[in-house]
């Protein structure tokens, strides 16, 4: 019996493993995708590109980190925690930005104060415009399957009817821990041309 059934006992074991590494470890967010670390190439990120370009197409966004408009010919979608913290393409972390700014923010943490107000308020932008716009709320469902599985993003953040107060305030109730606990981990913050 034992025998016939291998690949599942062991399957079972690899499970509980897991689950009791990321029991005994909760700041380590996606332990099970360090472990077995998917390609960083394969990205998903296009539906949330065609998302945001939607949304420039109907509206001004300000780089989080220059404060000037999106240049919507020189732009890329980054993670404001950093994918290799966080493991994943969520819609609530990611952000356009400047080309040249992603390549030397790479895998650190921006500053939070003033970084995270504006960036929350580009989040709210989004928001806004996938409920005023059925095209643009079209292209936010198209991120359902690889960019909205944080079940408090999709039963709170991105439900109808909030204020930018009400926004805001949940989103960073989320991110926060997060980003403390990178922060904990020894992620570096990047403040543009500096590094803490």
């Amino acid at each position: 019996m034992i025998q016939d059934n291998t690949v599942n006992i062991l399957g079972w074991i690899q499970y509980e493993k897991v689950k009791w590494l990321q029991n005994n470890n909760p700041e380590v967010p996606g332990l099970v995708y360090k472990l077995a670390p998917m390609d960083e190439r394969i990205r998903k990120l296009p539906h949330v590109r065609k998302l945001w370009e939607g949304i420039f197409d109907v509206c001004e966004v300000k780089d989080v980190f220059t404060g000037k408009p999106v240049n919507t010919k020189q732009y890329d979608i980054d993670h404001f925690i950093p994918w290799s913290f966080v493991m994943n393409d969520e819609l609530w972390n990611l952000m356009p930005m400047d080309s040249s700014l992603n390549s030397s923010k790479n895998n650190r943490l921006p500053k939070w104060k003033p970084f995270f107000e504006i960036f929350a308020g580009n989040q709210f932008i989004l928001y806004e415009k996938i409920y005023e716009m059925p095209e643009l709320h079209k292209l936010f469902e198209a991120c359902y399957r690889d960019n909205l599985h944080s079940i408090w993003a999709v039963r709170e953040l991105y439900t109808f009817g909030k204020n930018r107060q009400e926004f805001c305030h949940i989103l960073e109730k989320n991110m926060q821990p997060v980003y403390d606990s990178a922060r904990r981990q020894g992620y570096e913050i990047w403040n543009r041309d500096k590094v803490q």
